[in-house]
């Protein structure tokens, strides 16, 4: 038995180096992770704009102006956002400019469209409030050079609009890695099966798929053998080289019995067998050629929190992603906890926020074949080993799952 944090240490040590690379079209490149750094090589805005709708005017003309005391500039020319101004702006002159233009020279200054009237010809400035900051200067964002981006980012919603406004139109990115998952099990249905007595569907694989999906990973469904020693070997040989294999399940008799034999008969030395938490604590890992092989435990509620806790951190490092940590938090516990025992636990649980704090409600049904309370929950609340049962209200600290 190990603790799960060497566990991880031990994965992680043992992790394949991160796919090859290739070059995507960057509206393909969404959750993938970015394989080289990014440098500008511009200046962003690349010229001082406007962040509004008005009157680019000379900030002398305008800074003694009230309500009661307006001043009247002449308006010299109109510039839609991605024209050019052609006219200098002189004292007494006023350029219509829409958001995003380009400031005209001799300007220093935008007055908001709703703080002016047109009398006339000419253009009433009412207010100087903040024109002297309406402008958005060359390179206060990025500034040509700057790195912007680094090797191992997650490329979501922000990143993705940067790479293009920098003009990066196929960025480099990491291949995602195959990840085999194979489930064990004389009992075992496809979905598509009729039901028969005593037999269950094969609910691990699918929820593993997802969960693979979701670290970054491109599941490789090997199907469901029965407890056959030869086939679980075929099984697995089917697609040499993946990076990782997963199984779940063991022989009907005991815990891992089945892979136990496994690992013995492919000669795989043991980088652990059982891990000091629950549900979850029958898992084996090893190393098989250049492979990774984790036999997790048949029962759906046991084998995802293992995943969750060892495997989607290794599936993230593989992808390249520079932060492949857990994110946790303290959070205060929502009702109590009086379940107690000597193993440290990890509760399915609801996270939220109510009046600055983040609370944590233990979710129903956390047997170790349930299902039901991974539908609704966002965290796995920590429960440290032998407790005492634990007050509403008691702060603890949690694994983050969706944010």
């Amino acid at each position: 038995m190990i603790v799960l944090e060497d566990a991880l240490t031990l994965l992680l040590n043992h992790a394949p180096l991160p796919c090859s690379t290739t070059r995507y079209p960057l509206a393909e490149c969404f959750g993938r992770i970015l394989a080289e750094d990014i440098t500008s090589t511009m200046d962003f805005p690349p010229f001082n704009r406007s962040p509004l709708d008005g009157y680019a005017v000379q900030l002398k003309d305008i800074v003694h102006v009230s309500p009661e005391h307006p001043v009247l500039l002449m308006q010299i020319e109109s510039v839609p956002a991605g024209s050019v101004p052609c006219k200098i702006v002189t004292s007494g002159q006023a350029t219509r400019i829409m958001t995003g233009a380009k400031i005209p020279e001799g300007a220093d200054a935008v007055v908001r469209l709703e703080d002016t009237r047109l009398v006339n010809d000419q253009i009433e400035i009412l207010t100087a409030d903040k024109a002297a900051t309406n402008i958005c200067s060359q390179g206060e964002e990025i500034r040509i050079n700057e790195k912007v981006l680094t090797t191992g980012t997650l490329l979501e919603e922000g990143a993705l609009g940067l790479l293009s406004m920098l003009g990066q139109a196929n960025p480099l990115v990491f291949h995602k890695p195959k990840i085999g998952i194979l489930a064990t099990g004389s009992e075992l249905l496809s979905p598509s099966a009729p039901m028969k007595l005593g037999k269950i569907r094969d609910s691990n694989s699918y929820m593993l798929l997802a969960k693979t999906l979701k670290a970054g990973g491109e599941p490789v469904l090997l199907g469901h053998v029965e407890d056959n020693l030869s086939s679980i070997i075929t099984k697995l040989s089917e697609l040499p080289d993946l990076p990782v294999y997963i199984t779940t399940g063991g022989a009907s008799v005991g815990d891992y019995d089945l892979m136990e034999k496994l690992f013995q008969e492919l000669q795989i030395p043991l980088l652990f067998k059982g891990v000091a938490m629950k549900p979850g604590m029958p898992v084996l890992a090893g190393v098989w050629k250049n492979s990774l092989l984790i036999a997790l435990s048949g029962n759906p509620a046991a084998g995802s929190v293992s995943f969750e806790m060892l495997i989607s951190p290794l599936i993230r490092k593989i992808t390249g992603l520079r932060n492949w940590n857990h994110k946790k938090t303290i959070v205060k516990l929502c009702g109590t906890f009086t379940k107690t025992s000597p193993t440290r636990r990890f509760v399915w649980a609801r996270w939220f926020m109510k009046q600055g704090f983040i609370f944590a409600e233990p979710l129903s049904h956390q047997g170790n074949g349930m299902l039901k309370s991974a539908l609704e929950a966002n965290a796995l609340l920590e429960i440290p080993a032998h407790n005492s049962p634990i007050k509403d209200g008691t702060e603890l600290e949690a694994i983050l799952l969706h944010l």
